[in-house]
């Protein structure tokens, strides 16, 4: 069995799917999930004593790209559960690899945001304006949402998604409810949609 290969292809089938959140201060977000994220929400990028994932991370290496890693994890060769769980760096990302799921990420639709994120009062490098959490167990998932062009909401994209034991990155934030949410399929067709405050 290889969990990174089932996690891959469980993202897959959202993969391209857009969601819009409308937010009960006004603001409207499209976030598209493309399949290059998913080696950056899993985590992968944490993993620097891999050899494949240094070469990832770093800016001036053309080849491996989010692509290469996703060709990576469907050959089953280079990138597979085993190798992930070998690294050194596994327990920076255990949490969030272990409830990293499609089923996850789309119920963090039913939830809070927080809004103008301010990385600087915990001391994070995360770009995000938004951050979506939901209380899981003891702790809360987050997925985190950054701007393409700043202030276009519009134009969105999953930073990062993270399991977290505490509140760390909830408190002493700005905070509001969604109140709607739409899912568009691959093909531009509502998968969803849902008032949850009116």
């Amino acid at each position: 069995m290889n969990l990174l290969y089932d996690k891959f292809l469980d993202y897959k089938q959202i993969a391209n799917y857009r969601v819009e959140y409308e937010l009960d201060n006004g603001i409207s977000l499209s976030v598209k999930l493309e399949l290059s994220a998913f080696p950056h929400l899993i985590g992968l990028h944490k993993l620097t004593d891999m050899p494949i994932i240094r070469r990832f991370n770093d800016p001036n290496d053309k080849v491996v790209s989010a692509k290469y890693i996703t060709q990576k994890i469907k050959q089953q060769k280079i990138l597979t559960d085993s190798s992930v769980r070998a690294s050194q760096k596994f327990c920076d990302i255990e949490d969030r690899y272990n409830n990293f799921s499609k089923e996850n990420l789309l119920s963090l639709s039913y939830t809070e945001a927080i809004v103008n994120f301010n990385p600087s009062k915990i001391g994070s490098t995360l770009k995000s304006d938004f951050i979506l959490f939901e209380r899981k167990d003891s702790g809360y998932n987050h997925l985190c949402i950054a701007t393409a062009v700043p202030f276009v909401y519009s134009d969105c994209y999953p930073e990062s998604f993270f399991y977290r034991p505490n509140d760390m990155y909830i408190a002493n934030q700005t905070i509001v409810k969604v109140r709607e949410v739409r899912i568009y399929d691959q093909n531009n067709k509502i998968y969803l949609e849902d008032t949850l405050i009116k």
